[in-house]
């Protein structure tokens, strides 16, 4: 085993072998606390063992220095849980070392090829950096017999062939993730105008009713407009008679999902909806002005008065909202514009590598038949070429019998007979 040969080596290098140990070794959690203690203790100075058994729960950094990956995993958290063992609070030593070895020209490459293009998806997610759509699974990926091939051949063209359709593939990606992009900024700023001028307008009109709302006399005790509503034909300045007036108005309305003008408050139209169960039930107030104010109404119409205040009286409110709305809607226009002029950025990275990859694979396919036309012939030895070899071999027997072997065995047959 790998690890009997590592600690034979350690062991001639001076290292006692009592100091040397296997996580494996530890059966229970007791002998895995036991040897924990020891290591935590100094007592055992190289804990070797697999990322499965040295994960989680693992609390041995009290002394560690230094960690050696062997191997490269396919999972980057398989990468996190190993330097967790030793970047860990707890650590006495200030500086630790994380030593990763990697063999030229093996499969260790793809490994980290593989991890690199994790990592990058998930960078892009967690920056929001151009995000990608799709992404394979790559925890589940199977190698195809190209990229095997790739790696264990020493063929520095193959193994380039394989990095440039990886790099196209991603390139693809990308390249079709910002098509569709552009498309939607495309829609975004043909629908532009629209959408300005409807908040434009909005806002306009919340000015209008705002400059309205401030020429009504003020109540010197609640600093709000003097309260006045009119239900049908009857004004009234009394809360408690209005509430009771927009109670009977309300209950009368006989009609879901129409608007229904029972009177007018603070000199803003009001009518009231009831909704069906499709549209939410309940019902719901809305004073017209330039512009609309609505709320939802409740049971208590002493409250529902307060909630008529709220809608006018928090217009302040809603134009700062209206303002941020249009001012973000038309900071997106402008970096949609943006990004509709921008051609794709890796464009001639991709186009580039396309290229290569164009080429490198015709001068492999050549190679390929230039090393099948000059490789020596082998015999077949399949079953439908030996019987074959059995037919000639009987054809070419009968071909060679002169005409006094034919007429010998003429006689034999007379004579026979």
């Amino acid at each position: 085993m790998v690890s009997d040969d590592i600690r034979a080596k350690l062991i001639a290098k001076g290292i006692p072998a009592e100091e040397i140990a296997y996580i494996h070794d530890a059966k229970t959690e007791q002998q895995k606390s036991d040897l924990f203690d020891k290591v935590r203790g100094g007592e055992i100075r190289v804990l070797l063992g697999s990322t499965v058994k040295m994960g989680t729960g693992t609390n041995v950094q009290k002394r560690l220095i230094a960690v050696h990956d062997l191997d490269i995993p396919w999972r980057l958290a398989d990468l996190e849980q190993r330097a967790g063992r030793i970047i860990r609070q707890g650590n006495e030593n200030k500086n630790v070392q994380i030593f990763r070895y990697v063999t030229k020209g093996t499969f260790d490459a793809y490994s980290y090829q593989t991890l690199e293009n994790k990592q990058k998806f998930i960078s892009r997610i967690m920056t929001s950096k151009t995000p990608s759509r799709k992404c394979e699974d790559v925890d589940q990926q199977a190698l195809t017999y190209s990229e095997i091939k790739a790696l264990c051949t020493g063929d520095e063209r193959i193994k380039e062939k394989l990095m440039l359709e990886n790099d196209v593939k991603e390139l693809g990606v990308l390249a079709a993730e910002h098509i569709n992009t552009v498309f939607e900024m495309k829609d975004r700023v043909a629908r532009f105008p629209e959408h300005e001028q409807r908040l434009t307008a909005i806002l306009s009109n919340l000015h209008t009713d705002r400059e309205a709302l401030r020429k009504l006399p003020i109540d010197p005790e609640r600093k709000l407009p003097v309260f006045k509503i009119t239900i049908g034909e009857t004004e009234y300045t009394d809360r408690k008679e209005a509430a009771k007036a927009l109670e009977d108005a309300v209950l009368a309305i006989k009609y879901t999902d129409t608007p229904v003008k029972v009177g007018s408050f603070q000199g803003f139209d009001l009518s009231v909806t009831a909704n069906s169960n499709m549209m939410g039930g309940g019902m719901s107030a809305c004073l017209k002005g330039a512009a609309s104010h609505t709320t939802k109404l409740i049971e208590s119409f002493a409250h529902n008065l307060n909630r008529l205040e709220a809608a006018l009286y928090n217009i302040d409110d809603r134009i700062e909202r209206t303002q941020e709305n249009l001012a973000k809607l038309r900071l997106d226009h402008a970096e949609a514009q943006k990004i509709v002029a921008e051609p794709f950025p890796q464009q001639e990275e991709l186009d580039s590598k396309e290229d290569r990859l164009k080429a490198l694979t015709a001068e492999l396919n050549q190679a390929a038949i230039e090393a099948k036309k000059n490789a020596p012939k082998r015999d077949k030895t399949c079953y439908f070429e030996r019987a074959k070899m059995k037919r000639d071999a009987a054809r070419l027997a009968k071909q060679q019998k002169t005409p006094k072997d034919k007429a010998k065995t003429k006689r034999m047959k007379q004579g026979i007979e």
